[in-house]
């Protein structure tokens, strides 16, 4: 039983627990003692009925909305049976049936007649815990003897018995954070969706400066514990790691790397494959992949090699070309597949007046790494009429001269033709399922799937010029300089590193965004 009382109970894990007063300095148990310490040594001291009646407390006085059964789920799998309390008795027979019972929050528990829910509760709790208590447990069968296994040497044993000391290795040095610190590992650090900083900073009841703060110095101390000699059985994963992956690797390839990348950190509560990842150098994920710098750097270097070949290679030739980009020959014909607008890359070459998507106006990098289109919505638009893409987007998203295609979208299909112009048949559903008006904004581009997908803007008023110019690159957060929001408009642009004022002026020239021109002067 190598599981922690957060493990069982949902609601302490999104809680400010360190702030439960019930939860702290309690002796015999160390620090946030809920989710690091494993449940049967939380019960040695604690015993299961004292653990059940303070989970009692907390139902009732922290989380008085949550079903009984949401805050300790283990109930549900449990033979009522096992609950064998009068109180218990009378509540399940005002509640008609176990899962009735278990539906009930702990203030509608308290409201029904003739209940008592202290000890209701305090009953259902202890008797999940006593079945998991050290004494309950029935102990191991000693197996009959057998034949000596035969003598391994010792080095074939040393690295895999390294790499799975390696979690525990982990949660050793990040097992005593705070409960705030934890809050900010998992949903700002560890995550591939981090929270906003004002989000945590609500949930949390604190200013946004200090999710900054907390976020700072747990990168710091993440620095710091990679450079100790502790350290050094993990930075060899890590080194043997790089040299596997090379430059792109399927997303499942890098999780199953190791045995030990799919559990889960019990310091951390993230898969450990997620610390790995925050801790290799240079490597990004992005979508299904794991790539060394830059995803679209790498494809258009891909698509570069390709089309500059003096004629069309074969399959076997394009992967014995892209090995010199540092992609694994056992991933290539993966990769290949995977890198969109190699079509519309050599039409590129042959027809005149296609552009760069990243000098296209009104086209912009987001940062899910794809490019997508800003659509004004009109009236027109709203109308059904036929929307002119870009020829620079059209390419970008695999489309050629004489194609007529049909793609997906949340809302039903949408024709993509490039006749005498590139075009999209018309977008009046979709807009009319996101109940979009006029003057708002749409972005689109289509997935590595070809599912168009599409992302809504309303109309807004107001604002100083930098944030309506953020606005129409689809960055909606207030910046805090115009400084701040020349380099977020650079970005959008492709263009990369530190970029100067004239410099990004100079390419919004290049694409005619004159909107963008005019908002910043």
């Amino acid at each position: 039983m190598n599981f922690c009382l957060s493990d069982l109970v949902p609601p302490l894990r999104w809680s400010d627990a360190a702030r439960i007063t019930a939860l702290t300095d309690r002796p015999g148990l160390p620090d946030a003692w809920w989710r690091t310490l494993p449940l049967h040594r939380v019960l040695a001291v604690l015993g299961a009925e004292a653990l059940g009646d303070l989970l009692t407390g907390l139902a009732l006085d922290h989380w008085p909305a949550a079903a009984v059964g949401d805050v300790l789920p283990a109930l549900h799998v449990m033979d009522p049976d096992e609950a064998d309390d009068p109180q218990v008795a009378i509540a399940l027979d005002r509640a008609g049936s176990w899962h009735g019972l278990l539906a009930l929050s702990g203030r509608e528990l308290a409201d029904q007649p003739f209940v008592k829910a202290r000890p209701v509760l305090t009953a259902l709790f202890t008797a999940v815990f006593l079945q998991m208590s050290p004494e309950e447990t029935a102990p191991e069968e000693t197996p009959p003897e057998e034949a000596p296994p035969e003598e391994v040497a010792p080095e074939e044993v040393a690295e895999p018995a390294l790499e799975e000391d390696l979690p525990a290795l982990i949660d050793a040095a990040f097992g005593d954070l705070d409960d705030q610190t934890w809050m900010v590992a998992q949903n700002r650090v560890f995550t591939g969706e981090p929270s906003a900083p004002e989000q945590l900073a609500k949930l949390l009841a604190v200013p946004p400066a200090v999710i900054h703060e907390l976020e700072a110095a747990l990168r710091d101390r993440l620095s710091r514990w990679l450079a100790l000699p502790a350290a050094t059985p993990y930075n060899e994963h890590l080194a043997r790691l790089a040299d596997e992956l090379g430059a792109a690797v399927p997303k499942a390839r890098f999780v199953a790397a190791a045995g030990w990348h799919e559990r889960e950190l019990r310091s951390l509560e993230v898969p450990a494959w997620r610390f790995v990842l925050a801790t290799l150098p240079g490597h990004r994920l992005s979508g299904d992949w794991l790539v060394a710098g830059d995803i679209e750097e790498l494809r258009e270097k891909t698509r570069n090699l390709i089309a500059s070949a003096e004629r069309p290679p074969t399959v076997s030739q394009a992967l014995e070309m892209i090995s010199s980009l540092g992609v694994r020959p056992d991933v290539a014909r993966q990769w290949l597949e995977s890198v969109p607008q190699l079509r519309a890359q050599k039409a590129d070459r042959q027809q005149s007046g296609l552009k760069d998507v990243a000098l296209t106006r009104r086209c912009f990098r987001q940062p899910d790494g794809r490019w997508w289109l800003r659509v004004d919505v009109s009236g027109r638009h709203l109308d059904g009429v036929e929307v002119p893409l870009p020829s620079g987007f059209a390419a970008y998203i695999g489309l050629a001269p004489g194609d007529d295609r049909t793609v997906h979208s949340a809302a039903g299909e949408v024709g993509l033709s490039w006749r005498a112009r590139p075009a999209l048949s018309s977008l009046q559903r979709i807009l009319s399922e996101i109940s979009a008006e006029e003057g708002s904004h749409i972005f689109l581009t289509l997935s590595e799937e070809g599912m168009l997908r599409v992302r809504h803007l309303p109309a807004a008023d107001g604002g100083d010029q930098a944030s309506r110019a953020l606005r129409l690159v689809g960055y909606t957060t207030p910046s805090d300089s115009p400084e701040q929001a020349e380099q977020v408009i650079a970005t959008r642009v492709g263009l990369t590193g530190a970029v100067e004022r004239p410099e990004l002026l100079a390419r919004l020239r290049e694409r005619g965004d004159r909107d963008l021109l005019t908002l910043l002067g």
